[in-house]
């Protein structure tokens, strides 16, 4: 039988690194098991916020990769407010100790009300006329949109419109319901115009897909036509690849990923460090290795609580390096935003935290949605951000466990396993196909 093919916008695809390329690249890996041959199309010189060259070996030979250059104003931000060479964050919001410069509070209002929906605007046009053109000599039966960034949507929309083939939009991010919009300065109109392109979106899309059950909430409302979640995941080839996993004598408490000031646990860096005064034990075997990208906000709370000379920090490394990171570790740290979203934010660290079936210490709302599969899966423990005692005694407790010499393996695997990248992609196979 021959397979079907889907068209997936994506702005993010190696060598570009981080979360945003993760969930699209194990997609395309494993499509093809199931019935779809993907073809990607994605800009020729995007900025790259991260960049991991070892994920273009995952990429298969076969697989087609459609590019067009791409204009964004990120090189005119940078040499205004004299940040050459720096990484971005989303939406021009600066994570630093320092206070926003004029430039930047100018930027950001430049950023939030000229460039519609997002930076990534000047793509659409170009890319709505070569995609019509190529679609006309090689036709797929399905295009799919990911986003942010949002433009993607946009871009899906209209060729939905312009060729009348069935549309997937999927949302691994919220749109007006990010914890990041409400801070972009936005004027009225441009977040009523906001509003009215995701409501669009939402409501032509044939098929709408989501990674949280909170999101599928709030855009209920929005008339979609169908609406389903398929969360983030991690891939098991990324845990049997045979990497030297590194025996400490030190307990090991670890975070990976992008570690953002409205993400810093007070509470636990202040139990870690309440628990270094009472127990000289605890003091001289701890190690807290930070990998990614961390705010100066964080690096100071660590310096105040005095927990310095314990701390590592770990530049920007590929992906399959912060895997063998998280194997390594005791305790596996999970903050999440310090904002009422944070309810329906699963992130994609948080799977790969589950496969490497170490006990996770999670931060963040206790009755959201990341909260109830940490329960399902048995995979350790979450507390709010002022849970200082309770922080406490989970770490004592995994503490206990490191001096006993005990292996942790109360998580469960099936329930874990749910959440393989391969079984969630013959979920989305399944839905392409019964949409069709």
């Amino acid at each position: 039988m021959n397979s079907r093919r889907v068209l997936i916008v994506t702005y993010y695809w190696p060598p570009s690194g981080g979360s945003g390329v993760q969930r699209w690249l194990k997609m395309a890996k494993y499509l093809p098991e199931f019935g779809w041959e993907p073809i990607i199309y994605t800009p020729q010189n995007p900025e790259l916020m991260a960049r991991d060259e070892e994920l273009l070996g995952e990429i298969s030979p076969n697989l087609q990769v459609w590019k067009r250059p791409i204009f964004e104003p990120y090189s005119v931000y940078k040499w205004f407010t004299g940040k050459k060479g720096e990484n971005l964050q989303p939406g021009f919001i600066s994570d630093s100790t320092k206070k926003s410069s004029w430039k930047e509070r100018l930027a950001l209002f430049i950023r939030s009300n000229l460039f519609f929906p997002d930076p990534r605007c000047f793509w659409r046009r170009p890319s709505v006329r070569y995609l019509k053109k190529q679609l006309k000599k090689e036709p797929v039966d399905w295009i799919i949109t990911t986003g942010p960034p949002h433009s993607m949507h946009l871009i899906g929309k209209e060729l939905h419109r312009k060729t009348g083939i069935p549309w997937l939009a999927d949302f691994r991010d919220p749109w007006t319901g990010m914890y990041y919009f409400k801070h972009l300065k936005m004027l009225p109109y441009i977040v009523r115009r906001h509003k009215k392109a995701e409501r669009a979106v939402v409501h032509e899309a044939n098929v709408v897909t989501v990674v949280s059950p909170q999101m599928k909430r709030d855009f209920l409302p929005l008339g979609t036509k169908r609406i389903e979640v398929i969360p983030n995941g991690y891939d098991d080839d990324d845990f049997v690849v045979e990497r030297e996993v590194e025996t400490h004598h030190a307990f090991t408490i670890c975070h990976t990923g992008l570690f953002t000031r409205d993400a810093n646990p007070d509470q636990f860096w202040r139990a870690i460090a309440s628990i270094v005064r009472e127990n000289k034990d605890f003091a001289q075997d701890l190690r807290i290795v930070l990998v990614g990208q961390t705010d100066g906000v964080i690096k100071k709370s660590i310096e105040d609580t005095g927990l310095s000379p314990s701390t590592q920090f770990v530049s920007y490394v590929p992906h399959l390096e912060a895997v063998t990171y998280q194997k390594e570790a005791n305790i596996l740290l999970l903050s999440l935003k310090k904002e009422p979203e944070s309810k329906g934010i699963i992130t994609g660290k948080f799977f790969e935290y589950l496969a490497a079936r170490k006990p996770i210490l999670g931060i963040g709302p206790v009755d959201g949605d990341l909260a109830e599969i940490l329960t399902q899966c048995n995979a350790g423990t979450m507390h709010e951000f002022e849970d200082f005692e309770g922080v406490k005694r989970s770490v004592l407790h995994y503490y206990s466990l490191f001096c006993q010499k005990k292996r942790w393996d109360a998580s469960l695997p099936q329930a874990i396993a749910a959440y393989s990248r391969k079984n969630l992609c013959g979920k989305m196979a399944e839905l392409l196909t019964s949409s069709f």
